[in-house]
């Protein structure tokens, strides 16, 4: 049983004495650390915690709450470390995967409630926010929220000085000191499909399956369907709904995708499938098609879906993956999380005496990580989805991977720093160290990442993103946030580009000019900017009368 498990259960035996908020506060160590957000990174950012510290399962946000123990990570780099076995300290550093919008909505509120509940009775098991996880960057305006109040993800703060009235929460930054915000990783979102799109029941009882013909298939069995950015436009508008479409076929050599043992006529339903929280991942998705596709329901990256875009479908993936009630040609289905639009795009379902033909074909997106070949790394699912390979700025067909997502990257530098990284004053086209939102690529359709130019770079990718807060109750909380960044940024195991956590998920770590910009800014204050995480009443930004710490 996880020391979280052992915790849950403790504190519900005592829910007769309080709530779990206060519980789980008196049971928990004073170092540990709780957060939540981002699905899309989720697993290998609790791969890198329990290889930092001790291992705990991932939870994933519902009513009651799943939990899933994650593969420890063995890396085979230098210096080896199976993280099985080994661990940089004994700390904990808790993560609830709940989605982008959630996360954003937990730092703004500081209200763990925002994560979710352990049961149906709406038992409490995170005591306190110190972290949250976003694959969609907090722009300038956010961060204005932040700090003079506004709402942000269904949260509405006050101003600073003003008495918050429920459902209002207190001003963030005169409680916990300046927003911080950085990248952890950057990101491909992949368009993927089952190979399969026909499975036939024959007399003797056994199942013929025929898979899409393929121009060029690439040669690990990942995919390799060519689109280029007019084709999955309509695909995502809701112009081609079948897989027979004329543009999919001049995609690929003016052949058919039809499998050439299937003597049938080709005709298969093409229907798009999206998430139904609010994603991070969608949010990097949606920002590309606002910059390529000249729609006018995609207008900026959003961390939902078109409305006019989306169906009465939804499915639950809890059940199996029939067709979803309400589901309608041309518009998206929904499902929650990657995992959700994974288990509805795979071909599961198997015919049977009754029903001997089942066509299917459904196209969605979700990180690398869902998919072939990753997928054989990270165990998400065993469905073999494949992905295709799309068409970027310099016109060549690139395929969602972590050397591509670094490519796509491109020159992009952190705010005043040379080409090493260090803090520069006088480097100021990349905006300010001081300032969140110039850490990240905004939102914008105009954003540098919304459709990146550079050799190699595969179009739609992002960055998921630490937000946290400039001070800290205890020193203990502060030193498992800071050592664990330290290490993240600093250690072969994280920052490896072909073996290590990040890479082996086809997701890639940031350039190492980065490592070094966010570590003497953020984490050890080498930069000078007093702009690093520090204990409550030390300090500049954290010795402001109201601050009480993260």
């Amino acid at each position: 049983m996880s020391k979280l498990k052992s915790r849950i259960l403790a504190a519900s035996c005592f829910a007769a004495v309080g709530s779990l908020g206060f519980v789980a506060d008196a049971l928990a160590a004073s170092s540990d650390i709780y957060g939540g957000g981002s699905s899309l990174v989720a697993p290998y950012l609790r791969q890198a915690m329990d290889c930092y510290g001790q291992p705990i399962d991932l939870i994933f946000k519902g009513t009651p709450p799943t939990f899933q123990t994650v593969t420890p990570f063995d890396y085979t780099g230098t210096p080896a470390q199976d993280c099985s076995t080994t661990h940089t300290t004994t700390k904990i550093l808790h993560y609830i995967s709940t989605g982008s919008g959630t996360g954003i909505a937990g730092i703004f509120s500081h209200d763990p409630t925002k994560y979710g509940f352990v049961d149906a009775g709406q038992t409490q098991y995170y005591p306190e926010v110190h972290y949250g996880v976003s694959d969609a960057g907090l722009a300038a305006a956010d961060v204005g929220i932040y700090n003079g109040g506004g709402t942000e993800q269904g949260v509405t703060v006050v101003a600073p000085g003003v008495t918050a009235t429920p459902p209002q929460y207190p001003n963030p930054a005169q409680l916990y000191g300046p927003m911080i915000q950085f990248p952890l990783s950057i990101d491909p979102v992949a368009i993927t499909y089952d190979p399969v799109y026909k499975k036939v029941y024959n007399g003797d009882g056994s199942v013929t399956s025929y898979r899409f013909h393929i121009k060029t298939p690439r040669a690990d069995g990942s995919g390799g369907l060519h689109l280029d950015a007019a084709t999955y436009c309509k695909i995502f508008t809701g112009q081609i709904t079948n897989w027979n479409d004329p543009a999919l076929k001049a995609l690929n050599g003016n052949a058919s995708l039809k499998d050439p043992a299937d003597t049938s006529a080709f005709s298969v339903p093409l229907q798009i499938v999206g998430r139904s929280d609010s994603s991070g991942t969608t949010s990097i998705f949606t920002r590309h098609l606002a910059a390529v596709c000249g729609s006018p329901d995609y207008v900026d990256g959003n961390t939902t879906l078109p409305s006019a875009l989306t169906g009465a479908g939804v499915y639950d993936k809890t059940q199996d993956n029939t067709p979803a009630p309400g589901e309608v040609a041309g518009k998206y289905t929904v499902a929650a999380g990657s995992d959700g639009i994974s288990k509805y795009v795979a071909f599961t379902r198997t015919p049977d005496s009754i029903t001997t033909t089942i066509i299917q074909g459904r196209v969605g997106y979700v990180g690398p990580d869902y998919a072939l070949p990753a997928v054989l790394s990270t165990n998400t699912n065993s469905y073999g989805l494949n992905t295709a390979s799309l068409k970027n700025v310099q016109g060549a067909f690139v395929a969602p991977t972590a050397a591509a997502a670094v490519k796509s990257f491109g020159a992009i530098s952190p705010p005043q720093s040379d080409a090493s990284g260090h803090y520069d004053s006088s480097v100021t086209a990349n905006g300010l160290r001081a300032n969140p939102q110039d850490w990240v690529q905004g939102l914008s359709h105009t954003s540098v990442l919304a459709n990146p130019p550079t050799t190699g770079a595969y179009p739609i990718v992002g960055t998921t993103n630490f937000i946290g807060y400039t001070c800290y109750k205890t020193s203990a909380q502060k030193a498992t946030l800071t050592g664990f960044l330290g290490a993240f940024y600093g250690t072969a195991i994280y920052t490896d580009q072909k073996k290590g956590i990040l890479a082996s998920a086809g997701l890639a770590p940031l350039p190492t000019a980065w490592h070094q910009a966010i570590k003497e800014t953020f984490v050890n204050n080498s930069s000078g900017l007093g702009l690093n995480i520090s204990l409550k009443g030390s300090g500049a930004a954290c010795s402001v009368s109201g601050i009480v710490g993260g």
